[in-house]
């Protein structure tokens, strides 16, 4: 089975007012809103990728992936037993629905339409000691406001055994670990990792999919593809205006290299942009690290309690 890409994720909550009005401002789209649902997408044109169901928590329902051919939605069927959900409800399409070793729902996809991606802000022109391309005007103005979205990128999931998590995605859906992380002195006893989609020699993201073992299981975060840093830090000043909560960030995971800002919507969920992630193919293999060993940012000294509290 080859999976094409992360497509959206599912998710109940509890007040949708509070939740549209913060998706907005993070730089979400809304497609579609009723007394039940929302429905958003990004600028890159994808037709939707994040559901929210009004309900009585915050609480993830599903995480779909395309799939790269409708061959895979049947043998997803026959080989480990796969729902199947027929046309799909919303954005075209047909899907078959897992459930992982902790019970959440895996969509999978075929033939879901697509948008025309909007228009971006003028790239960055960097000045360095060694590069110059920037001469005889100023940056770029950007405005101040919700970020341009471009994608969603990637989930980090709590999981109740990261044993029993990695080995289900290694082998019904064909996640490669790019980098895991052991407890000192028990290379065996792996608890953290992330884990990349197998494209064969195409450079995919350093993670689709991160895994964290913790016993309450659930979401940690959904993460959205911004342009880059400057985009990033813009957002985040808006953000901070509207007086949201900040979780972590502006900084830059050691793994993935990528800038991260993480924010916790009114429901309790943790909104994150990225941007400059790490690329890797199929035969750049998996690296493995001791946990003690690692920071959650390369740019402060802060411990990592505030990121997973």
């Amino acid at each position: 089975m080859r999976l094409k890409a992360i497509h959206h994720v599912e998710f109940t909550v509890r007040n949708l007012d509070k939740l549209e009005n913060f998706a907005k401002d993070f730089g979400l789209v809304a497609v579609e809103r009723s007394d039940e649902r929302l429905i958003m997408r990004t600028r890159g044109g994808d037709s939707y990728c994040y559901v929210a169901n009004k309900g009585d928590g915050n609480r993830l329902l599903a995480v779909g992936f395309e799939v790269e051919d409708e061959t895979s939605l049947d043998e997803a069927i026959q080989r480990h037993g796969a729902r199947d959900l027929g046309a799909m409800p919303f954005g075209g399409g047909r899907g078959v629905a897992l459930s992982d070793p902790d019970g959440n729902e895996i969509v999978l996809m075929y033939g879901v339409k697509r948008r025309k991606s909007e228009a971006s802000y003028p790239e960055l022109l960097i000045n360095t000691p060694f590069q110059k391309q920037r001469f005889g005007h100023s940056q770029y103005p950007r405005e101040t406001g919700p970020a341009q979205l471009w994608r969603l990128g990637h989930v980090g999931l709590f999981v109740k055994s990261f044993a029993a998590t990695a080995k289900w995605y290694g082998d019904v859906l064909g996640l490669i670990g790019s980098d895991i992380y052991h407890i000192p002195g028990q290379p065996q006893v792996q608890i953290v990792g992330f884990f990349r989609l197998d494209r064969g020699d195409e450079y995919v993201d350093h993670h689709a999919l991160a895994f964290m073992q913790d016993d309450r299981g659930g979401c940690h975060h959904i993460s959205f593809e911004a342009q880059d840093f400057e985009a990033q830090n813009r957002t985040h000043r808006y953000l901070a205006r509207k007086e949201y909560e900040s979780i972590w960030g502006v900084g830059r995971h050691p793994h993935g290299s990528h800038v991260f800002d993480v924010w916790r919507s009114p429901d309790g969920a943790r909104f994150e942009t990225f941007s400059d992630t790490d690329l890797f193919r199929a035969s750049d293999g998996t690296n493995y690290h001791d946990i003690s060993t690692i920071t959650l940012d390369e740019w402060v000294d802060d411990g990592p309690e505030r990121y997973f509290a």
